[in-house]
């Protein structure tokens, strides 16, 4: 019974502190950190934060401001913050090292030292090894006098900065791991007089250990212990769902709908909460609005009760693009990217597996409870990765490359088209609809959407790989798809290109000014007659028969003939200036 009470005593507590970390995390920043100083028992509620939350919490807050809630973080919280804030990929940072420390040892000085030396001993010897040098004089031995930059603490241990150095013989700078810039947070890098502090802090704690910490850094291997340190902290970050890059990049791998496993048959028992086992970070729920499919399957999950510990699954998903995509969360603007792709790709794996139904809530939430969030999430991220399989396919034998193009060849929608498809992941290209140039998949329209135009794209560049056309010709105006499709049909009907390969010289001005008014009609329009003609042409000079002409193409085509009427339907040809005619190669054009 006393056991009972005691768990529903502790059960209590950690309710009581999970709504008020929540609170927390969904305030602004002065705000929160009002209500973490002001609460009953600060230690208890800081201490109880996930890592992740915290780290969010630090920057949102501010850095400097967060300094008091540091110092009663605990020493795991603290690990968490250097394991995520000093690395680049799988190199230590020093830059970042001395502005992480500084704000630790602004914390709590000699619990920094305290911690470091028994826990991470090999961590502060690689770091002293690449921003000092350590000299010891035996007792018979004179000072070096001939350095005035040695500093030394008790006459025995002499240490100097290789920046900071005088000697006319020793150059240490190229021992020293590249320095990034300073970071916007406005945090100093000020190693040497940080060290300085760190080590006459120490001395006056104990200086036998400050003596040992120097023997051990002289005697460091910098590469063997940088290696160990990376493996333990991708261990560290493992447990957090964070795992290494090369291994995290497997939520990209496609899987096909009908290959994904069932979830184990979920318990209708209510579970009690265990406040021994860590808590999923909440930091992202406050994003996890939207209108798309998932953000609105969860609503109606979580009102009618939840699926147990799928909030743990969604953070681990997640924590799995971050690491990925490499991406470091420190503000709104970093969380709000990877969850935004994050719930989109589940959206639209979603409607993948209702197999081109009618997209439901309820249809999702049945699925949601049959497959794991990582498996519709990779469900979805296969369709962009067919298409952008399909875009690098057509690119290597592209009349692009063939003739040593620039993509923007294709003209701007194409362009962002194959531009979304041909990065590292694919983006569907929204064209600042939605107030962005490049989205992520969210559903089987942005899909087929992109797919119809790749078609476009693909057919129209087998057009043009048909054509007998010598890119040499063309040296001047602004070459794109449009300009050269019009400039051959109106070379071909002036009786320019007579002979084969066709050329893409600049139209005489005067000449082109006849073409131009016989192709407009006194409404500004262009008529089914010189529509006709461009259609006739173009079957003519690729080899087809004029009814085979792909409906893709045909489209194209009429397209091309409608932007003319928007453009230059209402433009007298006394009005004309070739310098703002691109859509044709001009003579005189600039």
């Amino acid at each position: 019974m006393n056991n009972d009470y005691q768990l529903a005593n502790k059960t209590r507590k950690e309710l009581k502190l999970q709504k008020m970390r929540r609170d927390i995390l969904v305030s602004d920043g002065a705000k929160a950190l009002d209500m973490i100083l002001e609460a009953p028992s600060p230690a208890t509620l800081i201490q109880s934060f996930p890592d992740q939350d915290l780290y969010y919490l630090m920057h949102k807050i501010g850095v400097h401001d967060f300094i008091p809630v540091l110092a009663l973080a605990t020493s795991s919280q603290w690990e968490y913050i250097l394991d995520v804030e000093v690395w680049d990929d799988d190199r230590l940072n020093t830059h970042m090292m001395t502005q992480v420390f500084s704000l630790l040892f602004k914390a709590d000085p000699q619990r920094l030292l305290r911690w470091a030396i028994t826990e991470k001993p090999d961590f502060v010897e690689y770091y002293l090894s690449q921003k000092m040098r350590v000299v010891i004089r035996e007792h018979d031995e004179p000072p070096p006098e001939d350095f005035d930059d040695y500093i030394t603490l008790d006459d025995k241990f002499y240490f100097r900065f290789p920046d900071q150095q005088s000697g006319p013989d020793d150059n240490l700078e190229e021992e020293l791991l590249p320095q990034d810039s300073p970071r916007e947070d406005g945090l100093p890098d000020d190693a040497p007089e940080f060290i300085e502090q760190m080590l006459k802090t120490l001395a006056a704690m104990d200086l036998s250990v400050l003596h040992g910490l120097f023997l051990e850094t002289l005697s460091l291997l910098p590469a063997e212990a940088e290696e160990e340190q990376f493996r333990q902290k991708n261990i560290r970050l493992a447990e957090k769902g964070f795992l290494p890059t090369h291994e995290a990049i497997g939520i990209y791998q496609p899987i096909a709908g009908k290959n994904l496993p069932p979830r184990p048959a979920l318990s209708r028992e209510p579970q009690a909460l265990d406040p021994d086992i860590p808590r999923p970070p909440m930091f992202f729920t406050q994003f996890l609005k939207g209108a798309n499919l998932f953000t609105k399957t969860l609503e109606q999950i979580n009102a009618h009760g939840g699926i147990p510990g799928l909030d743990s699954e969604l953070a681990a998903l997640i924590n799995k693009v971050i690491s990925a995509d490499r991406i470091r969360i420190r503000n709104r603007e970093s969380i709000e990217k990877p969850l935004e792709k994050t719930m989109s790709t589940l959206s639209l794996g979603l409607e993948v597996l209702m197999g081109g139904a009618k997209a439901s809530v309820e249809t999702a939430a049945d699925l949601i409870k049959k497959y794991f969030l990582e498996d519709i999430f990779r469900t979805g991220s296969r369709e962009g990765a067919r298409l952008q399989a399909m875009a690098r396919k057509w690119y290597e034998t592209s009349f692009i490359v063939g003739k040593n193009l620039p993509l923007g060849f294709l003209g701007e929608a194409y362009l962002g088209i194959i531009g979304g498809l041909m990065v590292q992941r694919p983006m569907f290209f929204a064209d600042y609809a939605d107030k962005a140039l490049y989205r992520n998949f969210a559903c089987l329209s942005d899909i087929r959407a992109t797919r119809r135009q790749l078609d476009e794209i693909i057919c129209l560049d087998d057009f043009l790989n048909r054509l007998d056309v010598d890119i040499a010709t063309f040296t001047f105006g602004v070459l794109t798809y449009k300009s050269m499709i019009l400039t051959l049909w109106t070379r071909d009907r002036m009786g320019l290109n007579r002979s084969k390969p066709l050329s893409l010289a600049p139209i005489e001005f005067s000449e082109f000014k006849d073409f131009f008014t016989q192709l407009f009609n006194r409404e500004g329009t262009i008529g089914d007659t010189q529509a006709k003609d461009l259609g006739l042409w173009a079957a003519q000079a690729s080899g087809m028969h004029e009814a085979d002409l792909p409906t893709a193409l045909q489209g194209i085509l009429y397209r091309l003939l409608r932007e003319l009427e928007s453009e230059y339907g209402h433009v007298r040809p006394q009005d004309l200036d070739p310098r703002f005619v691109p859509l044709f190669l001009l003579a005189g054009q600039e």
